[in-house]
């Protein structure tokens, strides 16, 4: 038994790349007709909004008229995310070409699942039944998560400059004695 969340995601630290012409003109009885146009081509991260409002690294992502993004798209709007009986979170990844399970379920459920190991794959298969039809299931991987980068905590911001000033020594003596009290 574990909590399943369906977490929102969006891209984060796009990198234009390039544009493609996707333009297609041809003849017709009704004149010229043309249709497609200018895709915009790029690459970035997609990120998951936790609950508790951090945000994570899930995995690259591209867009646009190129090969990356056929098999790295850009729109999943979400990512489910299974906390397991003992605590563990793991984050799960639909294969293509079966079932996707989390689709009838709401955005937070209870579910219980199996995992199914197979000789010879490194990863372990888990399988959620599907809520409306018990003879579907849903099959999802692990994702294996990016490096996180480091939390950064802000310097505090200061009030004024007057203690850099003093310490700069760039203060005539008459400033100096007005505003750098020892």
């Amino acid at each position: 038994m574990g909590t399943l969340v369906l977490v929102p995601m969006h891209v984060e630290n796009k990198q234009q790349t390039s544009y493609t012409d996707t333009t297609d003109c041809h003849d017709s009885p009704f004149g010229l007709q043309c249709s497609g146009g200018i895709v915009h081509n790029f690459d970035g991260w997609l990120v998951a909004e936790m609950p508790d409002g951090t945000k994570m690294a899930i995995q690259r992502c591209a867009g646009g008229a190129t090969a990356a993004a056929l098999f790295l798209p850009c729109d999943i709007p979400y990512v489910p995310v299974l906390t397991k009986e003992d605590g563990t979170i793991v984050f799960l990844h639909h294969l293509w070409g079966y079932h996707d399970s989390t689709k009838e379920l709401a955005a937070t459920s209870k579910v219980l699942y199996r995992v199914e190991h197979k000789m010879g794959v490194k990863e372990d298969y888990i399988k959620i039944p599907d809520p409306v039809n018990p003879k579907k299931e849903g099959t999802y991987i692990i994702i294996k998560l990016p490096k996180q980068p480091e939390a950064t905590t802000p310097q505090p911001m200061s009030s004024d400059n007057i203690a850099a000033m003093c310490a700069s020594g760039k203060l005539s003596a008459t400033l100096q004695a007005k505003y750098c009290k020892p």
